[in-house]
């Protein structure tokens, strides 16, 4: 059986240890305010078949209802958990920009690669990256000691894999 989380470069769970780091941090501002990603052609027609699979619920906490309903974000709880899906390449993973780190922090889980960056805030960014579309999932510091951070990403892990292929962007 494989393991859910698989182990970090650095010898601990990566998400584990930065959620973690997370929960002791002070706050960070402006997630929930993002704004929805504008994907077009194939990857528009994968982040369409995630977001008809987001659960109404994610680790015990309720989907917002803004309306209209984003077509490429959703969000869970309050403070809000925060997915986009469908956004560009981040520099932080483009070769080249100022803000790349070939020895950035990955996990592996169910196929999905996430990139794990922490925010200044004490929130964690993490980007489902090696698939035919980018996945952003905002978790805020207040999830970070609960292990809520962890069930949010282990739920949306099947749910990406199942509706977004394998691939580069």
């Amino acid at each position: 059986m494989q393991q859910p989380w698989t182990r970090g470069s650095r010898g601990l769970p990566v998400v584990a240890a930065a959620l973690l780091v997370a929960a002791g941090s002070s706050s960070t501002s402006g997630a929930a305010a993002r704004a929805a990603p504008r994907p077009t052609g194939q990857q528009a027609a994968h982040c369409r078949a995630l977001h008809a699979e987001l659960p109404t619920a994610l680790a015990g906490l309720e989907r917002g209802t803004s309306r209209p309903v984003p077509e490429f974000t959703a969000d869970w709880g309050d403070p809000a958990v925060v997915l986009r899906c469908g956004i560009p390449r981040p520099e932080v993973l483009t070769v080249g920009s100022k803000s790349f780190d070939r020895y950035a922090p990955v996990w592996e889980t169910g196929g999905i690669r996430w990139f794990v960056e922490q925010l200044p805030g004490g929130s964690v960014r993490c980007i489902a990256d090696h698939r035919a579309a980018f996945v952003e999932v905002f978790v805020p510091k207040e999830y970070g000691g609960d292990g809520t951070g962890q069930t949010v990403l282990s739920e949306l892990t099947a749910l990406i894999a199942a509706t977004i292929p394998e691939g580069y962007v």
